[in-house]
Parts: structure tokens; C-alpha cells; sequence
């Protein structure tokens, strides 16, 4: 599959979905299903990929072979009106673990969505600072020391590296961190050192070929984008090429958000 063309070409897409096979909350079967039914052409099921670190987010590397069966019957079932395929939302931890490993290199999948969700602390440990806020706050207290900017930079540091080590095709909501950091401090968007590390992550993304997700699963919820649309006039001064993902996690939410995403870009076309 070729991510541009198809992005370039439709609005009936989604490259970013999560089902039984990790944290969905839907089948395989039911979230395709209701793809076609929203005259999807372009379906991407992407789950959690195995870490290597406890994480009931995840998919376990044992259920591999069962899953990508699954998307092998999925796309021949659909295969009259929609193109299904098989991904991994692959967890960049460092340099041992990411999308550039062999691991994920060597699976016969489609695409790799490279994201970031942990972020090692100041001895290293890694923590997961996506989910819930009240979560994220005793994190951010027991297990950062109080101190937000460094796991908000730490965290852009992650996915800069991840950029640099390569393998992926597709960027997955790059400033995700913002979600939880901005309710902890409301401001932290504003500050300039903020910005700098939006800039670092659009440059290098641009300049790798990698095509940017703007995600859409918070809109209904929150009113916002990942990455934020405050950043939207960078990606088309930058050459972006944007994919719009609903990241979904269930059946009934495979187009939320989507087309305010698209009604909100057109002013910059």
C-alpha cells in the first residue's frame, strides 16, 4: 500500500483502529463492518503492538498469528468495496524497542504507526503518561518528582528518536502529551520551549518522509486534535502530508471526529 496516495486520493480512510486485540472494545469483525457501513475504501486495523514492559494495553506477541489471520479473512471478505489492512501502532521505548527493530521489520503487515506513550522517568523506568488524567497525576507526582516539563520533553525527545531510528510510514498523534500535561498546567502550551519542540518534531518528520496523523478520537470528548490545531498552519507551511485517523476503539466511533477534521482543513487548502 502506498499511505500518500491513498490519503491523497479519499477521504474514505482511516489508517489508525484498536479491537479485541488489545484495548478496543469491539471485534475485528464488528469495527470492519461498521467501516463499510460509513463507506470506508481504506481500513487499517493497528493495534497496541507487544512491548516488552507489563501493559494491559497491549497485545500479546502470541496472539500475532490469530490476528493477522483475522485481517487476512477480514480483507477478503470486504475485498468488493473495502481495502482492509493489517498494521501495529508500534510503541517507541528506545533504542531497544520501535518500529525499527527486526521484530517489526520482518512482520508481514502493511504499514507501521510509530507512537509514543511511555516515557522513561528520571531512573529510566518507563511509564505510561497516556490514559486517564487522575492517572497521569500520581505519575507525574510519585513517579517524575512533580516535574512536568521534563516529561513533556522527555516525551518529544522520544518521538524525535523515534523519527531518527526510522521504520515507520506514519506518525501517530505526536504531541499526545499535551492532553494530560495542559490540565496539570493550562499555560504550557503558550511557552515558547513548548513550540521549539512542536517545530523539532514537524521538521523531522517532513524531512524523513513520514506522513503526520492529525487524531481524532478526543474531539467528541474534549474538543480537541493530536496534534493540536493550534500546529495545523506549521504542517502545511512544512509540506506535511496529513492522515486523518479516528482511532477508534469502537464500532461506533469509526468516523468520530473525522469530518470536523476536514472541515477544519480545508481553510488551509
Amino acid at each position: 500500500m502506498n499511505i500518500v496516495d491513498i490519503v491523497s486520493s479519499t477521504e474514505n480512510y482511516n489508517l489508525h483502529s484498536h479491537t479485541q486485540f488489545c484495548d478496543g472494545r469491539d471485534s475485528m469483525e464488528e469495527i470492519a463492518l461498521a467501516a463499510r457501513n460509513a463507506g470506508m475504501e481504506y481500513w487499517a486495523f493497528t493495534p497496541h503492538s507487544p512491548v516488552p514492559v507489563e501493559s494491559s494495553c497491549n497485545m500479546r506477541m502470541s496472539r500475532m498469528d490469530e490476528y493477522l489471520a483475522e485481517c487476512s479473512r477480514l480483507k477478503s471478505l470486504h475485498s468488493d468495496v473495502m481495502h482492509v489492512f493489517a498494521s501495529q501502532e508500534i510503541d517507541y521505548l528506545g533504542d531497544f524497542w520501535g518500529p525499527h527493530v527486526d521484530y517489526f521489520q520482518k512482520l508481514p503487515i502493511d504499514f507501521r504507526l510509530g507512537s509514543v506513550h511511555f516515557v522513561p522517568n528520571q531512573d529510566g523506568v518507563l511509564i505510561d503518561c497516556d490514559g486517564r488524567f487522575e492517572r497521569f497525576s500520581g505519575y507525574l507526582k510519585d513517579g517524575f518528582g512533580n516535574d512536568l516539563r521534563y516529561v513533556v520533553e522527555k516525551y518529544f525527545e522520544q518521538v524525535l528518536n523515534m523519527l531518527e531510528r526510522g521504520g515507520l510510514d506514519l506518525l501517530g498523534h505526536f504531541d499526545k502529551i499535551a492532553g494530560n500535561a495542559s490540565m496539570s498546567d493550562p499555560d504550557i502550551e503558550n511557552q515558547e520551549w513548548y513550540e521549539s519542540l512542536v517545530d523539532d518534531v514537524i521538521n523531522h518528520a517532513v524531512s524523513s518522509g513520514v506522513v503526520i496523523e492529525i487524531n481524532t478520537k478526543a474531539f467528541a470528548d474534549k474538543s480537541r486534535f493530536y496534534p493540536a490545531e493550534r500546529w495545523w498552519g506549521k504542517l502545511f507551511d512544512a509540506g506535511a502530508v496529513l492522515a486523518v485517523d479516528s482511532d477508534a476503539h469502537y464500532a461506533g466511533k469509526v468516523v468520530s471526529g473525522r469530518m470536523e477534521a476536514y472541515d477544519r482543513l480545508r481553510k488551509f487548502s
